[in-house]
């Protein structure tokens, strides 16, 4: 038996025990698990916590107490109850804590009250152990974490009796719930909360790369073939594994994680993944080292594969490709979906807030795209010229601030603008994060700049304009590359799944791949989009989308051949003939 087994599993299922109480008697019925029987979770105490502590986030470099001071000076004692209640559901299952200091931050939140409640001698018990190693992200990231604790909490407040009922006895019912709250994105915390849960169902292992890791490597012990679900193939491997060890089996011990875990790369190196088991302080109370970087991207799911018309395991892979190399471009012809499928999928890895989408074009520039000096009005009513930050800069000096969180840039029709110009000296560090260079407009006294690794950059390139074969060396070895091609997955199949998703007929699928098929050059083939509008399926809109934009990027094609007649060959009523014929 591991360590885990011996040692640790009765003091689990007293953690398990309360963390179950936080989830059902707290968010799910609204009743306090420090005083049982007060309405303490109710939506008014939520929503005084989301107006003092979400609303209104005290960003200074001060010390998170006395930030929290200041935030719930005035609060009623409801809402800091709530709050510290909250904070246990944070805390408690984290072994990088030791118990008195999870009981001591408790209490701490509790002195704020004007009547302070006392901690429950089984809540004490419980903290005394810890179901998985948080690291450096459970402590830098608290403001984000307990930030989605709460915004959960508003949104249970929205559902109906029999929703919450559903959500208390079905794992994946709560995981849906808990997938409905965007923001902030936080994904070992949500692994967490699904932990505390069901703890039975989602086990202690909350890093989602390491569930799929931990998947992917005994997938031989499913009863049946491998899903898309991760969660529900671990949860059969896990029971496989009890039945066969006669007890619980600690994936983290060994001989299991050697089989699983990559080896651990060099310090320095490597892509921000956070182990459980990773060797960090015991107490972890330094508040101020923000340099500690703890970040996951996040595995795609099946409603993000439905909303894009692909299938999960393409998502997979890119996402797969982004933790090996944090550049991506998407590239293919026109209407292949490459900027929708950027933007989605960024917000998905990265919620919205953490997105930023820039386009290049010619005339872009280095001072437009991270920082340059503008004119700025002074008071006596001289000009002078001040540094002003570019979106990239604002980008990376968010993530810098938050290091726990993923940051995304969007860079649509990236090959449309002089790279070299944009970038600068910023071009070196995509290849190498680890380095710190000299800004172009950097101060003697300024500190060298560094590219923060939870920045991840996805692109779009548009091959009608510029081919993938002629993109310089440079920024293909800095870049991984998707393409999107009409007459390949994922795009070949995502008009017909479109149309079948809103019951149109398969029709226009069929002209689309007529169309290409009579388009000599794939860089020129057109994509699925321009017909996946609904108003191109209304009477006569299909006519029109063909006359006003397949036809006249068809002319720009062959602009200059006075051989080809465009509407014999590529007109509608031509596909439509001859499709009839071959019927």
């Amino acid at each position: 038996m591991s360590e885990y087994t011996t040692k640790g599993r009765a003091g689990l299922d007293e953690l398990e025990a309360v963390g179950r109480r936080l989830i059902v008697d707290g968010y799910l019925r609204g009743d306090s698990v420090l005083t049982p029987g007060q309405p303490i979770w109710s939506v008014a105490n939520f929503q005084e916590l989301k107006a003092i502590y979400v609303d209104s986030p005290d960003e200074g470099g001060r010390d998170f107490w006395d930030k929290l001071a200041d935030q719930f000076d005035g609060a009623s004692d409801g809402a800091i109850q709530l709050f510290a209640e909250i904070f246990l559901t944070n805390m408690l299952p984290l072994s990088s804590l030791l118990g008195r200091t999870k009981i001591g931050y408790l209490r701490r939140v509790l002195e704020m009250m004007e009547e302070p409640v006392a901690v429950p001698d089984d809540v004490v018990a419980a903290t005394a152990v810890g179901a998985f190693h948080g690291g450096p992200g459970f402590n830098f990231g608290r403001y984000s974490q307990l930030w989605l604790l709460i915004n959960f909490g508003l949104h249970l407040h929205t559902l109906s009796p029999a929703e919450l009922t559903e959500i208390g006895e079905d794992p994946l019912a709560f995981r849906a719930a808990l997938a409905a709250v965007k923001t902030p994105n936080q994904p070992m915390q949500r692994g967490a909360l699904r932990y505390l849960a069901f703890p039975k169902f989602f086990l202690s292992i909350v890093n989602p790369v390491h569930r799929r890791l931990i998947r992917d490597t005994f997938v031989s012990y499913l009863p049946r073939q491998v899903s898309d679900d991760v969660d529900t193939d671990l949860f059969e491997i896990n029971r496989a594994f009890e039945q066969e060890q006669h007890g619980p089996v600690d994936f983290y011990q060994e001989p299991w994680e050697p089989m699983w875990k990559p080896p651990k790369p060099p310090k320095g190196k490597g892509f921000g993944i956070s182990a459980r088991d990773d060797d960090v302080d015991e107490e972890l109370d330094d508040e101020s080292d923000s340099s500690v970087t703890e970040f996951s991207i996040v595995d795609p799911d099946q409603e993000l594969a439905d909303s894009l018309h692909v299938d999960l395991d393409w998502l997979a892979r890119c996402t797969d490709l982004l933790r090996d190399r944090p550049q991506l471009i998407f590239y293919g012809p026109p209407g292949t979906g490459k900027t929708y499928i950027a933007k989605t999928l960024a917000r998905h890895l990265a919620g919205p807030d953490n997105v930023t989408i820039v386009q290049f074009h010619p005339a872009y520039s280095y001072e437009d795209f991270f920082e340059g000096f503008r004119p700025t009005p002074h008071s006596d009513g001289q000009v002078g010229f001040e540094l002003k930050p570019g979106p990239m800069r604002r980008l990376t000096d968010r993530a810098r601030k938050h290091p726990d969180q993923l940051f995304v840039l969007v860079v649509d029709e990236i090959n449309r603008g002089n790279l070299a110009k944009i970038f600068g000296e910023l071009y070196f560090l995509l290849e190498y994060r680890d380095e710190a260079i000299d800004l172009m407009y950097s101060t003697d006294n300024a500190e060298p700049f560094t590219l923060p690794r939870n920045v991840v950059i996805i692109g779009t390139m548009n091959t009608a304009d510029r081919s993938i074969a002629l993109v310089d060396t440079a920024m293909r070895r800095r870049f991984g590359f998707i393409p999107l091609h009409p007459t390949q997955e994922p795009t070949k199949s995502v008009l017909r799944r479109w149309l079948t998703a809103r019951k149109y007929p398969q029709r226009v699928a069929d002209l689309h791949q007529a169309l290409n098929a009579a388009i000599d050059d794939p860089d020129f083939q057109i994509g699925p989009s321009y017909f996946m509008r609904p108003a191109v399926h209304s009477d006569g809109g299909l006519a029109q989308v063909w006359d006003s934009a397949i036809i006249p990027l068809l002319e720009e094609f062959h602009f200059g051949d006075r051989t080809v007649d465009l509407e014999a060959r590529y007109g509608l009523a031509a596909l439509e003939k001859s499709l009839t014929a071959g019927e």
